[in-house]
């Protein structure tokens, strides 16, 4: 299956954004960027599964974006007689309801980084099978997310030196 094919095929059953790139080295490659609702993104991601059984999940990368938070899927399509097609989704949510849905009963590779963003930016991943903190210690403050750009982000006090030596040498700390 080509880019344009998988293209075609996704655009004719679901509202979406699209758009390619070029990968770098070491193998260059065309990339394509699908922008979705959280509403039809699950069901997107089980198309993918229909189209290639064997479709690889890679990384989640969450973002704060201003008004929103991002999580961006990376997946890896194989089919018969071409090269992977590389994929991201991406699909958000508003800061004031930061849900979508989990992916884990799909993609159940997907459920530790859908717990790092739950703890780091505050998405809730609903449906998730496991929820528990994955990174951040039991007694860190709940409402707080250290990757958010916004009053729910972790505060300059909370910041402590972890023996940093740029940091120790410029402030003279011992």
């Amino acid at each position: 299956m080509t880019p344009e094919e998988l293209i075609k095929r996704i655009k004719e059953r679901f509202e979406v954004e699209i758009y390619t790139s070029q990968t770098k080295t070491p193998h260059p490659r065309e990339r394509i960027w699908i922008e979705i609702s959280r509403n039809d993104f699950k069901e997107l991601m089980k198309y993918f599964q229909e189209i290639d059984p064997h479709t690889q999940f890679s990384i989640i990368i969450g973002e704060d974006r201003g008004d929103h938070l991002s999580a961006t899927y990376h997946l890896e399509l194989f089919c018969e007689n071409s090269p992977s097609l590389s994929v991201a989704v991406i699909t958000s949510c508003p800061k004031e309801d930061p849900k979508i849905p989990s992916l884990g009963d799909v993609f159940p590779s997907s459920v530790p980084y859908e717990r790092e963003n739950q703890e780091f930016l505050g998405i809730i991943f609903e449906g998730i099978p496991d929820s528990r903190r994955l990174f951040l210690p039991d007694d860190f403050p709940e409402g707080i997310y250290p990757l958010r750009l916004d009053e729910k982000g972790i505060m300059p006090e909370m910041v402590k030196n972890a023996g940093h030596p740029y940091k120790i040498k410029k402030e003279g700390l011992k």
